[in-house]
């Protein structure tokens, strides 16, 4: 009898997961129904097979009759199949399985969205790669001009010395361009020419003087400039290796879902 293929109705609807509606039907009237959960037609047991239905047809065709139905009726595409149960040669009843279009289209599709997610994933790993490399580049730059930087500093102060040792000697020669001077006034009338001498030697000196100064001051100013230097460089060398670090962070989790991409790819191939 037509009521022992319950057992196939209740496998097929498991089968899918309780996707796809299963209808068990004899000659006039549906008999067993398992509405799936995407799929909900306004069917029951006792219900009278349509005129329309594929149900209806292939008992009158004796033949599998498969119908498309378009997302009009219920708000979503899906495929009817129907197949006669025969007994001894002769129907006796059959049996229908509804199931959703768009899950066959979005399984079709997913191939090559993975495809394309794996491309463009692998693609912004590269970039995300090249800016690792320009951010470690531009830490290192900055290394390099922190260390150049001391030693600009360093030749500051070596440079401070040698004005300081300037300085001294202007002291020494104003010091020795007075004695000068007051010897050559002892001198008298045979002296005059040295005083001329002694004054001049006195003038550079005290020029000297003031240059070394003045040198000393802009000597103190490149100091400055350079220690706020370095310290900015220091900033943006310790700003930089932390974007650094963080774009190779996220260049893995790149690389980790480019690898899930792949093997999502792979998965679909295979249902």
């Amino acid at each position: 009898m037509i009521e022992d293929y319950i057992q196939l109705v209740d496998v097929i609807y498991d089968t899918d997961f309780e996707k796809t509606s299963v209808f068990l039907f004899d000659l006039e009237k549906y008999i067993y129904v398992r509405m799936g959960s995407v799929i909900k037609l306004p069917l029951d047991v006792g219900t009278i097979l349509p005129a329309t239905s594929t149900s209806l047809e292939c008992l009158q065709t004796g033949n599998k009759v498969q119908r498309m139905v378009g997302a009009e009726i219920l708000g979503i595409s899906y495929t009817g199949v129907a197949y006669p149960i025969r007994e001894n040669g002769v129907i006796i009843g059959g049996i229908a399985v509804t199931g959703s279009t768009e899950r066959e289209s979005s399984l079709r599709k997913l191939p090559s969205l993975s495809k394309n997610l794996s491309e463009s994933l692998q693609q912004v790993a590269a970039a995300i790669e090249n800016i690792a490399a320009s951010a470690q580049a531009l830490a290192d730059g900055g290394q390099a001009l922190t260390i150049q930087s001391q030693e600009v500093n360093d030749k500051a102060f070596a440079m401070g010395e040698v004005v300081e040792y300037i300085n001294s000697v202007a002291s020494d020669t104003k010091v020795l361009g007075l004695n000068a001077s007051i010897e050559a006034a002892r001198a008298g009338e045979v002296g005059r020419g040295f005083a001329v001498v002694a004054t001049e030697i006195r003038t550079m000196a005290i020029s000297s003087a003031t240059s070394a100064k003045d040198i000393r001051k802009i000597i103190g100013g490149i100091q400055g400039l350079v220690g706020k230097m370095t310290v900015e460089l220091e900033k943006v060398g310790g700003n930089t290796q932390e974007v650094s670090a963080a774009v190779e962070e996220i260049g893995a989790t790149i690389e980790t879902l480019a690898e899930s991409a792949i093997e999502l790819a792979a998965l679909v191939e295979n249902i």
